[in-house]
């Protein structure tokens, strides 16, 4: 059985987009990969109008005792080495994790026996107790999380060509944040092995319940400490431009919403640029016994603008607010919008927080949630809400 959610209109420059979504995908991966599936569901979409399409799944084997992912991928970048379906008109790789041809390091982060040779060769060579998938895009990224006898660490896996950017990152940012240090890195494979930062989210404080969390003031001292690095990131308004074409796309009947949102959060002058996080919200900061211990995920530090970051910030726990249980981030982010009004101004940051509320409103349908259109609806509703206040 698939389940299955609303298809997003045809893409006629890119049919099999229907054919990922659609009912014909579980013919597709069982076709590809000489498997029969009981079950399947599409877990993660990555969408590109009029270019391509990678779709993640989880599917139930004939006889297995555990899920299989699967991805598989059509349109601009049609990746080799992998198996190949087609009807002539249509082609779609499709591979089963961990062999994904854009991560060739991920083989070796997740199989025991491959993974035992990477760690020996950073001094973390003791009897691996879990490995356990922590997050998979297809053909972009992964982290695993590995369990030792006396190390629990993160092995993260990118595309080869990105993991020089991601080690100097590391590198440069340790010296002014507690950030995970990478303990060694192979360019060949696009694999980095991580420490881990002792502490909680601060997403995972809030839903313990727990009151002592950072204040505007400590989260701005964290901005601070951040370096000036080379690469010059998209600003949140940049960004909108893509989540507005993207939107429109699968949800036409919300483009007058989408273009009233563009208009009020285009900055009527430059901002200065700062060192910035580009990607800041609850999940990427840590806390410790009622302090900020650290920060994690770092590939998007760079140049950037500090009104992003806040907004980035305020955006993401007024999102987690819409869902079952949000008081508790509403209430959070209420406080932390005061302070950081007090810098900024609410005619600056608001507008901005829109953006970021927009940008998260494509996560109903990346994720495909059941009832995407309605969510990514109430989403762009809640958008405009931070405009007309």
């Amino acid at each position: 059985m698939t389940t299955r959610t609303p298809l997003p209109p045809p893409d006629q420059t890119l049919p099999e987009l229907g054919v990922l979504l659609g009912a014909d995908a579980p013919v597709v991966l069982e076709t590809a990969l000489g498997i029969q599936l009981e079950s399947v569901r599409a877990t993660h979409v990555r969408y590109e109008p009029g270019r391509s399409v990678t779709a993640t799944f989880k599917g139930i084997t004939a006889g297995a005792a555990s899920p299989v992912t699967l991805a598989a991928h059509a349109g601009k970048g049609l990746p080799t080495g992998t198996a190949i379906v087609g009807d002539g008109d249509s082609r779609i790789a499709v591979w089963q994790f961990p062999d994904d041809p854009r991560l060739p390091g991920l083989p070796h982060a997740i199989r025991p026996e491959l993974l035992r040779n990477l760690l020996s060769e950073v001094g973390a060579d003791h009897r691996i107790t879990r490995v356990r998938t922590r997050s998979y895009r297809a053909r972009r990224r992964a982290v695993i999380e590995v369990t030792t006898e006396r190390h629990r660490l993160f092995v993260k896996v990118v595309r080869p060509s990105k993991i020089r950017e991601l080690q100097a990152a590391h590198t440069m940012v340790a010296d002014h944040v507690r950030v995970p240090r990478s303990l060694g890195y192979s360019e060949e494979l696009g694999i980095a092995v991580l420490e881990t930062i002792p502490g909680i989210t601060v997403r995972e404080a809030i839903e313990a319940g727990e009151e002592s969390l950072p204040s505007g003031t400590e989260l701005t001292s964290l901005l601070d400490r951040i370096p000036l690095l080379p690469e010059r990131r998209p600003s949140l308004s940049e960004r909108l431009a893509v989540h507005q074409r993207f939107l429109s796309t699968i949800l036409p009947e919300a483009a007058p919403q989408l273009a009233r949102i563009a208009e009020a959060v285009e900055p009527a002058q430059p901002e200065p640029v700062v060192a910035a996080h580009n990607d800041f919200h609850s999940a990427q900061v840590m806390v410790s016994f009622g302090r900020v211990s650290g920060l994690v995920d770092i590939d998007t530090i760079g140049q950037g603008s500090r009104v992003d970051d806040y907004a980035m910030w305020l955006g993401h726990l007024h999102t987690l607010s819409l869902g079952a249980g949000g008081q508790a981030y509403a209430a959070y982010g209420a406080r932390v919008l005061t302070e950081f009004e007090s810098s900024m101004g609410s005619q600056q940051l608001r507008p901005r927080i829109a953006a970021a509320v927009t940008a998260f409103a494509t996560a109903p349908f990346r994720s495909q949630q059941p009832n995407w259109p309605a969510a990514t609806i109430r989403h762009l509703g809640a958008a405009e809400e931070w405009i007309n206040r």
